[in-house]
């Protein structure tokens, strides 16, 4: 995968509000089932991989001791064959972040929690349907964290920590209260039968 700028990487987290280690920042920017337009991804870690298959590391993170990740989508996203031919376009590609999310825990990288963030349509609303599928195809609780211009949304916040910092007790809280988390987050939860139906769909 090609490496993109870590800056890019630490601005997206800013602008999901996101500095606590392991949770992946999914960013949609159009329609996430086109090609063009797949998420795109970041993740704050404590855990330094270099050598990562699947994924580009950094060095460096939002706080000392942290690294940066970006996870690399699945090649096969196209139509799926067998059981799980029936899962819809969405879950699709929720099942391509699911195995590259796989991919980093079985090099000991973990990854806990996930938060959406970005416009995925003109009116400016989350695409809810992809983020249900991302609850029910990883099985877990999703952030939605709208955000008209993540790119520049973060470029801010980055430039307000390094200004001052000296009225936050961490830079997690910082970038928290900088991103208006609470103002901005909303929850969607897996549905259990749903889940339960794709983990047999693929044999678990």
């Amino acid at each position: 995968m090609r490496r993109e700028a870590l800056d890019r990487l630490m601005a997206r987290l800013a602008a999901a509000g996101v500095a606590e280690p392991s949770t992946l920042v999914i960013e949609c920017a159009g329609e996430p089932v086109r090609v063009h337009e797949r998420p795109r991804t970041a993740m704050s870690s404590r855990v330094h991989v270099p050598a990562i298959i699947g994924a580009a590391y950094h060095a460096s993170g939002l706080a000392e001791g942290y690294c940066t990740y970006a996870l690399e989508w699945t090649e096969a996203m196209g139509p799926r064959t067998g059981p799980i031919g029936s899962l819809g376009e969405s879950e699709q590609l929720a099942l391509g972040l699911r195995e590259a999310v796989e991919r980093m825990r079985s090099q000991g990288v973990p990854v806990r929690r996930f938060v959406l963030t970005g416009f995925t349509n003109d009116c400016g609303s989350i695409d809810r349907d992809f983020a249900q599928a991302v609850a029910d195809v990883l099985d877990t609780r999703v952030s939605v964290r709208p955000c008209p211009n993540a790119a520049a949304k973060g470029e801010d916040i980055l430039r307000a920590l390094r200004r001052d910092r000296s009225r936050y007790a961490s830079a997690s809280q910082a970038i928290k209260a900088l991103a208006e988390v609470q103002r901005r987050d909303q929850r969607v939860w897996r549905r259990l039968d749903r889940s339960r139906e794709i983990a047999r769909l693929l044999g678990e």
